[in-house]
């Protein structure tokens, strides 16, 4: 990095233009509408889409300036503030949230850079000084429009978008694995219970060791809280591990199963370490390793079905007593074994594909400190 970069705050860049927020008020929603990409679509300097909401096409057409095109910078204003990611071709004329950015670069470089920038401690730290609110943290548009932005030469630029891209390329081959992997795990379950109804008829009482339910929220301030476990720690999980560590032994040992409920399906994830829970978790112990992969499998596969147990406030809680009494078609022993062992190879490469972005996001991290100058401060 340049020594002495220059500095510009974001809207008097060359070129660039800090077009607005998008929709405020999007209705219902319209499965044959306009995609809207939201806060939560943005990821990691990435879109993750995967649950596209769509408006009415006479809502986005209300908003045509902040229709996308491929290369518009989006930053998240909302939560999560500073996050930003570049639409790609696919996002060609979808619109965005008022909870989203939109810039647009003359530059597609420039505009590459500054998803960079954004990530780095000094923007983001910039970003949380500027925000206002305390329930959720909003940075305003004006704000962000007197974002200071450090521009090193064209040569470093270059350097930093290529050693970026490339942990960024390999961390999403990563993610494609590990969630082909759990995808597996759920094809060859569907194969397995074929002949289940054959199998004898069990309660999950019978099958597990133990359950229990939280019963306290998570303290505001606590020291060595890292166990703790809240519903949105479940809900959140990309895949369905929560808490794993390399320290928590082999790849593939699973341990306690967290039953989360919401919104018509249960969510649930293995966790290999001691943890605590919040009210809204319930925790399911199985009697021996072998069952707990395909307990897991169990609950994914029947995620709808399992739901009708929950009751309370948008049928949030689950209670062990409920979920304890359910019943379940048990395999035979060498049916558990047999789905053990290709259970624990796949989420066993799961898990070791998680450890190594593990690695590529602390590398990652580094990088991006080596970006901030080390002299001229940051205007106000």
């Amino acid at each position: 990095m340049s020594e002495f970069p220059q500095w510009v705050a974001l809207a008097e860049l060359p070129d660039v233009e800090v077009v607005g927020y998008g929709i405020n008020r999007p209705g219902r929603f319209d499965p044959e509408g306009i995609p809207m990409l939201r806060a939560g679509d943005i990821a990691d300097g990435r879109i993750e889409s995967s649950e596209v909401v769509r408006v009415k096409h006479e809502v986005a057409e209300a908003h045509p300036r902040t229709r996308l095109r491929s290369g518009d910078l989006l930053i998240v204003l909302v939560g999560r503030i500073g996050e930003a990611a570049l639409a790609g071709p696919d996002h060609e004329d979808w619109n965005v949230a008022r909870t989203v950015a939109l810039v647009r670069c003359a530059d597609p470089r420039l505009a590459q850079w500054l998803r960079i920038w954004l990530a780095t401690p000094t923007a983001r730290a910039w970003c949380e000084t500027q925000a206002a609110g305390t329930v959720q943290r909003t940075l305003g548009l004006r704000s962000l429009r007197h974002l200071p932005v450090a521009l090193p030469s064209l040569a470093d630029q270059d350097r930093a978008l290529r050693v970026i891209s490339a942990i960024e390329s390999r961390a999403r081959i990563n993610d494609r694995i590990a969630r082909t992997a759990v995808a597996l795990g759920d094809a060859y379950f569907g194969v397995f219970v074929t002949d289940g109804q054959h199998w004898p008829r069990m309660t999950f009482g019978d099958v597990v060791g133990g359950a229990w339910t939280g019963t306290a929220a998570r303290p505001a301030v606590a020291s060595g809280d890292e166990g703790w476990v809240a519903p949105a720690d479940v809900l959140r999980a990309p895949l369905p591990y929560v808490g794993i560590t390399d320290s928590s032994g082999p790849p593939g040992v699973p341990g306690p199963i967290l039953v989360v409920p919401k919104a018509g399906q249960v969510h649930a994830a293995v966790s290999r370490s001691s943890v605590k829970v919040s009210r809204g978790v319930l925790v399911l112990d199985p009697q021996q390793m072998r069952d707990a992969w395909w307990l897991l499998h169990e609950i994914r596969s029947r995620s709808t079905e399992l739901s009708q147990l929950a009751q309370g406030t948008a049928g949030r809680e689950l209670s062990a007593r409920a979920f304890s009494q359910a019943t379940v078609a048990w395999p035979p022993e060498d049916v558990l074994v047999h789905f053990a062992g290709l259970a624990n190879r796949l989420h066993g490469r799961a898990l070791a594909a998680q450890r190594e972005n593990r690695v590529l996001h602390a590398l990652r991290s580094r990088f991006l400190r080596t970006l901030e100058p080390a002299a001229a401060p940051i205007p106000a």
